[in-house]
């Protein structure tokens, strides 16, 4: 019957035989892990350009880099038969012994970019020695070299890439759009030239120059790229502990945007990532800018090459530290060196040269109000009223005081900071809340509510690094059971936790008696909040748990700044502009919201067509 088929047993299959996959193969699947995209072309190309000591790069890309990627350079070149060698799988000049790949120092290394590359193109190599009479010309069509003659052709490399995956249909369908994959090429041109500044780079698509960028400076080379307005709010990058090196500029808060395309980070000149370094890099502005802006960012990290392995991703998108902790917490503050306290940003005007203004000469009046003076200058034999601010939270156990009869908000022990105003003169108020004041540098306008939450934030912060922050007793105090894993991270931190506020002390094998919390998290449950700190302090240790309690400190400030609903007495004014100026993070709130916004000179003249 025909339905009796389908009760007949299958018949059992013949096992496979195994076989060695043909070398054509072998390079299309090396090309699947190395060359995703024509961008993938270039980054290849052009790193080994770099390695070759090259002064001048120019790439030429044609339909997005479907059709044509070329990429030319002025570097060492190579020889006729290194320049075959170069196409063999795992040929490079660069390892000598498997102890090499402890101390990388070469944007390339693998020796697989060229023979993945060549196996799914089109390809053509152009190549000479300083010094030789004829260079080397090698066509290399799907993987299989067709022809190898001398040429007349300039020291240096000449790499074409015509049509990616024309022999890999299902790769080729994937691509996108011309102007998809063009937007891929630039960005990873881009990221290349930021690396190496003092290299000159072109890019040209399609006959049209795109970029021409002449060798210089990081800071040069980001003017060139971006505009001058985002040079003037960077700020250098200068930090290190001998170990771990940071360089280049970071952007001052509340200059921003929606995403990271202006956050790009290098590993030893590699334009690389890391999950540590962007977690770092979140953590370093995450009290200055609101949630979901992201400030410029262009970052050099230098790590000792045995200390970070560039090995972790086929296409080398990725590095691993040895020493993540070490490298977080250095980022971390060089960053927040950076953008803290100094010069106020500059509307439009050049980085490299601030602007200098004679001091303000107060304008004729009937009774002209008196210059102020910053606080390094005022005498504190009569300090001026601080601010009044609501009493702190009640039932605190250590008594917190908000006013200081000190005329900075700098703590007592710290070095005095440079001010980001020399004098000032209050002109006057707007809709009770914001206030105008003449600098030497144009007009400033300020928002005394954030203005206040960024001082009372700060001296909590400083209240928590001198082991004073305020907190409130429990009646009764509550035991709590931990894990094992809980138990041991907790022990280890015991001392940091008491220096935030927490009253937390071994009871027991593996339970913690609490009889305190700070007071921004005085109405948690002690159980689920100590067993998340725990789980915090086993990922990143001590550097966590302060970076948890951060946005809790910033609403605490937020409750305790001053209401919108009363307006400040003259005295107060004043008292709360030389506090904001002392502090390290001037120009923004702790949730990320502006303090002030300058006016330039400059930009009041622009506005009325003086200039």
């Amino acid at each position: 019957m025909p339905g009796d088929a389908l009760l007949e047993p299958h018949p059992v299959d013949t096992p496979a035989q195994i076989r060695v996959l043909p070398d054509t193969v072998i390079n299309q699947i090396a090309a699947g892990e190395v060359v995703e995209r024509p961008a993938s072309v270039l980054k290849e190309l052009v790193e080994n350009s770099l390695d070759a000591g090259a002064r001048r790069i120019e790439v030429d890309v044609v339909d997005g880099g479907r059709r044509l990627v070329r990429v030319r350079d002025d570097g060492a070149g190579m020889d006729h038969d290194n320049a075959l060698l170069a196409l063999e799988r795992h040929a490079t000049s660069k390892l000598r012994a498997l102890q090499d790949l402890d101390h990388i120092a070469t944007m390339g290394f693998r020796g697989e970019a060229l023979a993945a590359i060549a196996s799914v193109a089109q390809f053509t190599l152009l190549t000479n020695r300083a010094g030789s009479a004829t260079g080397t010309e090698i066509l290399v069509f799907g993987g299989r070299i067709q022809e190898v003659r001398d040429a007349g052709v300039p020291p240096g490399t000449d790499i074409a890439v015509r049509n990616l995956f024309f022999n890999v249909p299902a790769r080729r369908k994937f691509l996108r759009s011309a102007p998809t994959e063009f937007t891929h090429i630039r960005q990873a041109f881009i990221h290349e030239a930021l690396a190496n500044p003092s290299v000159e780079f072109i890019l040209r698509a399609d006959d049209a120059d795109v970029y021409r960028l002449p060798a210089g400076t990081l800071l040069d080379r980001i003017r060139d790229l971006y505009g001058a307005e985002i040079a003037a709010h960077l700020r250098p990058l200068n930090f290190g502990n001998g170990s771990v090196e940071i360089s280049g500029y970071a952007g001052v808060p509340p200059f921003s945007r929606l995403d990271r395309e202006w956050q790009i980070v290098f590993i030893n000149e590699r334009p690389t990532s890391s999950p540590v370094v962007s977690f770092a890099i979140q953590s370093a502005y995450r009290d200055v800018l609101v949630g979901g802006r992201y400030a410029p960012l262009f970052m050099q990290v230098r790590v000792p090459s045995d200390a970070v392995d560039v090995n972790v991703h086929p296409a080398k998108k990725e590095v691993r530290f040895h020493r993540p902790t070490e490298v977080r917490d250095v980022i971390i503050e060089a960053i927040r060196l950076a953008i803290s306290g100094g010069e106020m940003p500059k509307g439009k005007r050049s980085a490299a040269a601030p602007h200098r203004a004679e001091p303000v000469a107060p304008a004729p009046a009937a009774e002209p109000p008196p210059a102020v003076v910053a606080p390094a200058a005022v005498s504190p034999a009569a300090p001026p009223p601080a601010p009044v601010v609501p009493a702190p939270v009640a039932t605190i156990q250590q008594q917190w005081t908000w006013a200081s009869s000190q005329p900075s908000a700098t703590p007592d022990g710290l070095p005095a900071r440079v001010t980001p105003w020399a004098e000032y003169r209050l002109l006057g108020r707007v809709a009770g809340l914001y206030i105008v004041l003449e600098t030497p540098d144009g007009l400033v306008l300020m928002d005394t509510r954030s203005a206040h939450e960024r001082v009372i934030y700060e001296r909590l912060l400083h209240a928590v690094d001198q082991g004073r922050a305020p907190s409130q007793g429990l009646l009764p105090p509550v035991a709590v059971p931990l894990s094992p894993a809980q138990t041991n991270a907790l022990r280890k931190h015991l001392a940091a936790l008491k220096q935030m506020g927490f009253g937390v002390a071994e009871f027991g094998a593996e339970t913690f008696m609490v009889d305190a919390l700070p007071v921004w998290v005085a109405h948690a449950a002690p159980g689920p909040l100590l067993s998340d700190i725990a789980d915090g302090l086993m990922q990143g240790g001590r550097a966590t748990a302060k970076d948890w309690v951060l946005p809790l400190i910033a609403e605490t400030a937020s409750r305790q700044a001053v209401s919108l609903q009363r307006e400040l007495n003259e005295a107060e004014l004043n008292a709360l502009i030389r506090d904001l100026a002392g502090t390290e993070m001037p120009y923004t709130s702790p949730r990320g919201k502006p303090t002030v916004i300058l006016l330039s000179h400059r930009e009041l003249n622009r506005k009325f067509g003086r200039e």
